[in-house]
């Protein structure tokens, strides 16, 4: 009777164990199950997020374009002038810009280099050069961009360079040239931008920390 009982008892402990694995293999499963539904959501929350920044950068995207027209635009003291490139008597290369984008053009800066006719490299020399800068170019807005160029003359050829942010603060860029009269643009893109901090913002020194003793730092007097 004693022995009936105890093989009983064994398997009785028997079919627990396996039970009890059995739900633990179960759990395991919904576990994984779970987690794989969980990362599938998150990828996909993911992918909506991102595609959802991309559509807003898209509706405010600014694209800068030069522009070459028959019309005119009033410089104030510097006279009006055609919308075509050329050098003005003090030195500055007149170009004209259009944001045909849906956003803003802000913190633009355009840079020229001179080329030959065949829209190569110039040999000729024409010493330095200082990028022109406007604040912003509103959405379907044109703007005149003065370049400081040295020992240009009439209407020169060049390749131009425009650096500008969206609202979301990504840099793009616009390459083109211009030869014999005619623009070419030749890449629209983003760009990694790089700007000076303005004179007025200064690195604070670090606080002098009092001494070892306790004693706090002497100070020289300013005569």
């Amino acid at each position: 009777m004693l022995a009936l009982t105890t093989t009983g008892a064994l398997e009785l402990t028997a079919y627990a164990t396996a039970g009890v694995a059995a739900v633990t293999l179960l759990l395991a499963g919904a576990t994984a199950w779970m987690v794989k539904l969980t990362g599938k959501a998150l990828r996909q929350g993911q992918e909506e997020i991102k595609l959802s920044r991309s559509e807003v950068e898209e509706a405010h995207r600014p694209v800068i374009v030069p522009v070459l027209a028959k019309t005119f635009v009033d410089l104030g003291a510097d006279g009006q002038h055609e919308k075509r490139p050329q050098v003005l008597r003090d030195g500055k290369l007149l170009v004209h810009v259009e944001n045909i984008g849906p956003g803003p053009a802000l913190n633009v800066e355009a840079w020229a280099r001179l080329l030959d006719d065949s829209g190569g490299p110039s040999a000729g020399s024409s010493g330095p050069l200082f990028a022109a800068r406007a604040a912003g170019i509103g959405p379907q807005s044109d703007m005149p961009l003065l370049i400081q160029v040295h020992n240009w003359t009439g209407t020169p050829n060049f390749s131009l360079h425009v650096e500008y942010d969206d609202v979301a603060s990504n840099g793009w860029s616009t390459d083109s040239v211009f030869v014999a009269g005619v623009y070419e643009v030749t890449g629209i893109g983003r760009c990694e931008r790089k700007r000076a901090l303005s004179r007025l913002v200064q690195p604070v020194a670090p606080a002098q920390l009092p001494t070892m003793s306790g004693e706090a730092p002497t100070r020289k007097d300013e005569s």
